[in-house]
């Protein structure tokens, strides 16, 4: 019977431990929101969280490691979410509109992750930048594939070039619009422009 209470008190430990580490990931998420990665010290991090200098090494080895952990924690959690809408019985139309849809809401939740994608991965060295851009592409086949569904066919170099400006567009343009807006108007928003550049792009060669 002895064991029973060590084991307990482990698993107590490891959910805390869990707990923490998802706590300090979310602050550290929304500290690279208002500041640059580069312009963010391990010193300035360990302050946001409200830890010791010396205590974010516990959590963290390296800027870098953090940098990887949050992106690639995006593209799973987008590979994720298109796998769930692919296993729907929707409409393939219904399907495009639901991922364009669910990709805006996690960008609300996940701003800082997006802005680290765009502005922040090539801070990662090559084998670290190699496994997210395998994720980052199996994403970008997925919408591909979708938007195939829907009528919008890759065609000639110029109608290919400009599908896969799609991803990126998505990434960025709900920080590009005004800070006056609420998050459903942003949504409407960029769906409409998403859905005008698929319409422009089908008349491309």
């Amino acid at each position: 019977m002895a064991g029973v209470p060590e084991r307990q008190a482990c698993a107590q430990y490891g959910a805390k431990r869990v707990l923490n580490r998802s706590d300090f990931q979310r602050k550290a998420s929304e500290l690279f929101k208002e500041r640059s990665f580069n312009q963010v010290s391990m010193r300035e991090l360990a302050a946001h969280v409200g830890i010791s200098p010396g205590a974010i090494y516990h959590h963290v080895e390296s800027k870098e490691a953090l940098l990887y952990e949050l992106l690639m924690e995006l593209y799973q959690t987008l590979l994720s979410q298109v796998h769930g809408i692919k296993n729907r019985r929707l409409a393939p139309d219904q399907r495009l509109a639901q991922l364009i849809d669910c990709h805006l809401q996690l960008h609300e939740h996940m701003t800082g992750h997006f802005k680290l994608a765009v502005m922040d991965a090539n801070c990662l060295g090559d084998s670290m930048q190699a496994s997210v851009q395998r994720l980052r592409r199996a994403y970008e086949s997925e919408i591909m594939d979708l938007i195939g569904q829907a009528g919008h066919p890759p065609g000639g170099p110029l109608r290919e070039g400009a599908l896969t400006a799609i991803l990126p567009m998505l990434n960025s343009l709900p920080t590009w619009l005004s800070p006056m807006l609420d998050n459903a108007q942003r949504r409407t928003i960029t769906k409409t422009i998403a859905c005008a550049v698929l319409q422009a792009i089908d008349s491309l060669p």
